[in-house]
């Protein structure tokens, strides 16, 4: 049997290097570094040729076993050179591990966007802390993606009310019957809001 090593079982297929692992009680922090090539710029699309710094990012990961698991990122910072774009300096970003403004690996932020299409808001976040993993009810319905707006109109249009918050907040929901998808959510019960 081949032996594998460490980035080859936690990381497979991203661009990184353990550099050290700590045990400790319950959580599990693996550090790592990126050495993927230099990145490119979010704004104009140039890569990069000048270094301005490194820093390291914390992210959660999927629980390993019965333990949290955390890793810690060392990431690059870029210049920008070119004249036109607006953008100075940018953060690259691990494909497959990290994304911007994100806490959590791109592998945990799935798992978790799929216990809340499943359970919603407080059962996925009593699910998330049975299985180690830090997201409350917010964060979970904050990962939910709006669907995908036809191009077509809706030949058969269903509406129904549903509650945003139980005895206080209500709101619409539109439904094309024919295709099964959601076409609007409107923010009351209001009939001026469905007619406009």
């Amino acid at each position: 049997m081949a032996s594998k090593t460490v980035e080859a079982v936690l990381f497979p297929g991203i661009d990184v290097r353990v550099e050290r692992v700590s045990d400790s009680s319950d959580v599990l922090v693996v550090e790592v570094v990126s050495t993927a090539r230099p990145g490119w710029c979010p704004d104009c699309g140039t890569q990069a040729r000048r270094r301005h710094s490194t820093y390291q990012r914390a992210l959660d990961e999927r629980p390993l076993g019965s333990r949290r698991a955390m890793v810690r990122l060392r990431v690059r910072r870029y210049f920008c050179d070119r004249k036109s774009c607006s953008r100075k300096t940018f953060v690259e970003q691990v494909p497959g591990l990290s994304e911007r403004h994100r806490r959590s690996s791109t592998g945990l932020t799935g798992w978790l966007r799929s216990i809340a299409i499943e359970l919603g808001g407080r059962p996925a976040a009593r699910l998330c802390r049975r299985l180690r993993m830090v997201a409350g009810r917010t964060r979970l319905l904050r990962l939910l993606v709006a669907p995908s707006v036809p191009d077509r109109a809706p030949r058969v249009l269903g509406v129904d009310e549903f509650a945003f918050r139980k005895g206080c907040t209500y709101g619409t929901v539109l439904v094309d019957v024919a295709a099964g998808r959601v076409v609007d959510v409107l923010p009351d019960r209001t009939c001026e809001t469905f007619a406009a």
